[in-house]
């Protein structure tokens, strides 16, 4: 006669493993949120396999992000313990580390200074400082980052200057929520520094933050879809005109990389040779979606991609003097050769 090993019962209690306790808190919300009447000390122990004395430490865990009350089922009966439901759906549990990630972007919308949505984000900021400084529970506990470190002034992601906004923050706010509401707004632009002002009424279809500065891609009245700059933007109004987002729109199909935002359709191929001392730079970074590398034997590198912005093309590869040559197109090489004899021109 077969002998059948006995099944293990979960095993109740603290879990072991890097973070599984951070996991057992997203779990414990997750119950709750689904649970929106409330669940007893045992039901909950009984879903999440630990004991309800976990239970409480983690509710009382979970109660510092997320406003948790207790209901009595009956006068001196058990108590139901649930989110609130003025916090159901709002509330996001982070574990500390994800804190430490998300404070070393802080310096990002700083271009948004100054604006009622940059106050909003400076909010977060301040509480996810509060998370990342507050003392550990239990010190040494495996996959838990010590408060003390200072991490949060270590961990940095340091953005391209910010533009200086600060006094548009009206505008800004304008802007933002034309986009956020499809609502169409009208200002007067430069196309160019030189060139007039004129009036331009535009349905935002996006905002993009770009080497510090703020750009719009839309659609003006002629059906034209083009990017603005916001430096470039006076006088802006919001208007109370809805719009209908094209079902086709993708931000992604007007992001040049390291050349910036271009609402241009036609696309050119261009052809550089690196020389091999920047070979290794030019592997290591990805400047366009569509580039494409080939080594030759002597190390030298030739970069191929199809691009909309010829004139920020052209300014990267000035800025690798004699170590780039272009191949194609003809009316880039030429265009660089211009510049180098203007350059000349100077000494």
């Amino acid at each position: 006669m077969a002998v059948f090993p006995k099944l293990k019962a979960p095993r109740r209690g603290r879990p072991t493993g890097r973070f599984t306790q951070f996991r057992r808190l997203d779990r414990l919300r997750e119950v709750l949120e689904s649970h929106p009447s409330g669940l007893a000390l045992d039901q909950i122990a009984g879903m999440l396999h630990v004991t309800q004395r976990s239970v409480r430490r983690y509710l009382a865990e979970l109660d510092r992000v997320t406003q948790l009350e207790s209901v009595p089922t009956q006068p001196g009966g058990a108590h139901l313990w649930r989110i609130k439901p003025s916090e159901r759906g709002r509330a996001l549990l982070l574990r500390r580390t994800q804190a430490y990630g998300l404070l070393s972007t802080r310096r990002i919308f700083d271009m948004m200074r100054g604006s009622a949505f940059y106050d909003e984000l400076q909010l977060v900021t301040r509480q996810l400082l509060l998370l990342a400084q507050r003392p550990v529970a239990r010190a040494g506990v495996r996959g838990e980052i010590p408060s003390d470190q200072r991490l949060e002034d270590r961990l940095f992601y340091l953005p391209p200057p910010a533009h200086n906004y600060a006094q548009r923050g009206e505008e800004l706010d304008g802007l933002f929520q034309a986009v956020a509401d499809l609502r169409a707004t009208t200002f007067r632009y430069r196309h160019t520094k030189d060139s007039p002002a004129e009036r331009v009424t535009l349905h935002p279809f996006a905002l993009v933050l770009h080497r510090g500065a703020i750009h719009s891609i839309g659609r003006n009245p002629a059906g034209e879809v083009a990017v603005f700059v916001f430096d470039r933007m006076q006088d802006l109004t919001i208007l109370d005109q809805h719009f209908a987002l094209p079902e086709n729109f993708n931000v992604e199909d007007f992001l040049e990389g390291e050349f910036g935002i271009a609402a241009a359709t036609r696309k050119t191929r261009v052809l550089i040779e690196f020389d091999a001392k920047v070979a290794e730079e030019i592997r290591a970074r990805k400047v366009h979606p569509s580039q494409r590398v080939a080594t030759a034997p002597d190390g030298r590198i030739r970069l191929s991609m199809n691009v909309a912005q010829i004139e920020e093309v052209r300014r990267w590869i000035l800025g690798f003097g004699s170590s780039a040559r272009v191949l194609e197109p003809a009316e880039l090489i030429e265009d660089i050769r211009a510049s180098l004899r203007a350059a000349l021109e100077r000494y």
